[in-house]
């Protein structure tokens, strides 16, 4: 191999010997991770180690010009470098423990390759490979300035985004990394001294491409890689201040070799970036974002990403720089011609969106923009979903004005939404989470959202993939559409809760509970709004045209056995507490409901005794999940099991004491659900009405006042207790006086607290 001549005289078995080599290094690099004990073996690691070193600081000149083979001595090193196997295990050993264990020899084998890396590496040879790495394999070579020169944007794609084993700087920088971090005390200094040396020996005057102006530009990679251990020899606030400012000053062509790096430092950085210095480093960022290298520009957009996602941003010096910022994100998207570039521009506007200030006097160039660039996106289904993800980011910044972009939002979620289009496997899942954005922050159901409700249907009869955010979906349209969308899509609706309830787990249970009962609770509201009282003022429409969704509830509450698993309890008490709510809304009904002959043979299926009464089931049911409820769903039990007093029915009196107390107790134990929930809602409209003049309309705000006017929280346990009783002790007489006389005197005093009795 050392022969130049035999190279030239045999092209093609000196191609297949590097081939050869090369796959010979790969194997041995397969082999220490699959088999790093046995690969720790005296006679194997320290020689094949010892080769790697040597041919990555002193390799011949045909090495030189054989990348491949070079990258999988890096490979190797790096891999037994950070193989966790050979690391000092914490861990003791059994005192008296004669007998060797397997782990025992694992850990004398850690001991022994530890032993023998420290041999192999002492502290003169690790600053040594340190320095070969950062000034011979970091240095940009002729090259690739010539690649850059002719494609800016592939040449940052391929520094930035290239696989580290696939090109040798990028393994040499993730080799260095890994020594670095082994050895940061060691390095760090040494890093330091580097990267003086190179910008001594290169002031920012200078424009000309010298080996020191390449072996700075290796430097300021070398602090980049390492900046969360270099912070403690390097002061972030001196370097910017001093050098890294006078870089950005010189407005030389070459200089972009310089300013590239200058903008992967300060996105690198940024966890050292202080409030008296979060200015400037935007304004250096901003002013990066207009150079005329896209490699710089690409570099400036990212790092500027790191900084606005950061959570010490500091909105407060963005402000005045967002004009220019959005302009410079249209122009780079309309300059750059790769899908990665694109998708880095359009992470950069999303993040900027997610901040939510300040949008809305860029509303319209953000509208043009997005029509713009969708247009232009036609075929390519992964830069669309990148644009979905930027508009739901855009619609959410909106708030409750987002209605000035549904002429562009809309029919795009159209298209997104058909399960026959196309691209409907691509863009579904992105396209629906733009869905529920739409409706969390609408002010009002429009006529074109509410003509799209079928297409949910449709999807979820196909899979429930989506399950969590049909849930939401359906949730806003409930909640944005009231009567208007019933009256158009009831069916629609008991087909989609039909598909859910009874074939999904009971996580997919636990989120769609709630729907059904706000569902109920929307229509218990507008009764108690029309007919001014509660009990039997539940319009009949809803509860029948949920039946089969109901009878499954029953069948959920009334079956399973005692599975103390805790989501289990959680689906039990959520079902148990909407038929509660629907008895004490219209007891009639769930009279009825419990008696159908239908729910009576989906029991029977499972398994339920056919003698056993399904309401006095109910009944057990609803007290024995009372301790698993919240406040609401506690009050809406002690309500029901109140009107349950008033039955024809003697087992009623077998219960009274259990019934009592699960009363009494609710009674004095509040309602902290409710009060919770109207301190967050003051602070809402209060929070709201101060930046506008009145509270901000949208799904929450509705939700919100749904909840205020919920029948069951202007209903009063204490009195529905207190009338129940008498009614109880007219119906039952003595029955009722012997089974009041047989409660515990200190129940029954509790119960005389409660309801205020003398």
């Amino acid at each position: 191999m050392r022969n130049s001549s035999f190279q030239a005289l045999h092209p093609k078995f000196w191609d297949f010997i590097k081939r050869a080599t090369t796959k010979l290094m790969k194997v041995l690099v397969a082999f220490q991770a699959r088999h790093p004990y046995s690969f720790g073996d005296e006679c194997v690691l320290p020689p094949i180690m010892d080769f790697c070193l040597n041919k990555i600081a002193d390799p011949e000149h045909h090495i030189l010009s054989f990348e491949q083979f070079l990258i999988q001595c890096m490979v190797m090193v790096k891999s037994i470098l950070e193989c966790k196997e050979y690391k000092p295990s914490l861990t003791g050993r059994v005192i008296d423990e004669n007998r060797v264990t397997i782990e025992q020899m694992k850990k004398n084998i850690s001991s022994i390759v530890g032993g023998v890396l420290t041999s192999l590496l002492p502290k003169e040879r690790i600053v040594l490979l340190c320095n070969i790495l950062i000034r011979r394999y970091f240095v940009l070579s002729a090259s690739d300035l010539e690649e850059w020169y002719q494609n800016p944007e592939s040449f940052h794609h391929e520094q930035d985004m290239v696989q580290w084993t696939e090109k040798l700087r990028p393994c040499a920088e993730a080799l260095y990394i890994v020594l670095f971090e082994n050895h940061s005390q060691l390095l760090g200094p040494v890093v330091v001294s580097i990267l003086q040396e190179a910008m001594s020996g290169c002031p920012a005057s200078v424009t000309e491409i010298t080996p020191g102006l390449l072996l700075k530009d290796a430097a300021y990679s070398a602090a980049a890689h390492v900046y969360y251990e270099l912070s403690n020899y390097l002061s972030f606030k001196d370097w910017f201040n001093g050098a890294l400012s006078l870089e950005l000053s010189n407005d030389h062509p070459n200089m972009r070799i310089i300013h590239r790096k200058v903008a992967l430092i300060l996105g690198q950085w940024v966890s050292e970036v202080k409030d008296d210095t979060k200015r400037s480093v935007y304004c250096a960022l901003i002013r990066l974002l207009q150079e005329k290298d896209l490699s710089v520009r690409l570099a400036a957009c990212r790092s500027l990403c790191f900084h606005i996602e950061d959570a010490n941003f500091s909105e407060q010096d963005f402000t005045d720089l967002l004009p220019v910022c959005w302009d410079l994100c249209f122009k780079l998207i309309e300059e750059v011609q790769e899908f990665d570039s694109k998708v880095q521009v359009l992470n950069l506007i999303s993040t900027l969106l997610g901040r939510g200030n300040e949008v809305i006097p860029f509303a319209n160039k953000l509208v043009q923009f997005f029509q713009k660039v969708w247009e232009e996106s036609s075929g390519e289904s992964l830069l669309q979903i990148q644009l979905l993800i930027a508009l739901r980011s855009f619609v959410t910044a909106l708030g409750y004005r987002s209605p000035i972009c549904y002429n562009l939002i809309l029919p795009i979620l159209q298209k997104g939404i058909d399960i026959n289009s196309p691209d409907e496997l691509n863009l579904l899942e992105d396209s629906l989470q733009l869905w529920e954005a739409i409706l969390s922050n609408a002010p009002s159901m429009v006529p074109q959202l509410l003509a799209y409700f079928p297409c949910l249907v449709e999807v979820i009869e196909r899979s429930f993939d989506h399950l969590q955010v049909a849930v939401h979906i359906t949730e806003g349209y409930i909640i944005l559409g009231g009567t208007d969308f019933l009256s158009m899509h009831a069916s629609s609706v008991v087909k989609l809760l039909d598909l859910i309830v009874g074939n999904v787990n009971d996580r997919g249970l636990l989120s769609t509970l709630p729907v059904i009962d706000i569902l109920i609770q929307l229509v218990a509201v507008m009764g108690f709004a029309l007919f001014g009282h509660v009990v039997n003022c539940f319009p009949m429409e809803v509860p029948p045209l949920i039946s089969s969704t109901l009878q499954k509830l029953v069948v959920i509450c009334l079956t399973g056995g005692d599975d103390p698993d805790p989501s289990k309890t959680a689906v039990k008490a959520s079902a148990a507490a909407i038929l509660a709510r629907i008895l004490v809304m219209n007891s009639n009904y769930l009279a009825q409901l419990t008696s159908q002959p239908s729910l009576l043979l989906l029991l029977q299926k499972t398994g339920f005794p056919t003698e056993e009464n399904v309401l006095l089931c109910l009944i057990d049911m609803w007290l024995e999940k009372v301790d698993n409820a919240s406040s609401t769903q506690r009050k809406t039990f002690g309500l029901a099991l109140s009107i349950i007093l008033t039955l024809r029915l003697p087992q009623v009196l077998d219960k009274l004491d259990h019934i009592l107390s699960v009363c009494t107790s609710v009674i004095l134990g509040g309602n902290d659900d409710l009060a919770e929930e109207e301190s967050s809602g003051d602070n809402m409209m209060s929070s709201s009405r101060s930046q506008h003049e009145g509270p901000v309309p949208s799904k929450e705000f509705k939700k919100r006042q749904i909840k205020f006017s919920d029948p069951i929280n202007q209903m009063s346990l204490e009195t529905s207790v207190r009338d129940n009783l008498q009614t109880c002790a007219a119906l039952h007489g003595e029955s009722f006086n012997s089974a009041i006389g047989r409660m515990h005197p200190a129940a029954f005093a509790q119960l005389k607290q409660a309801l205020k009795m003398p």
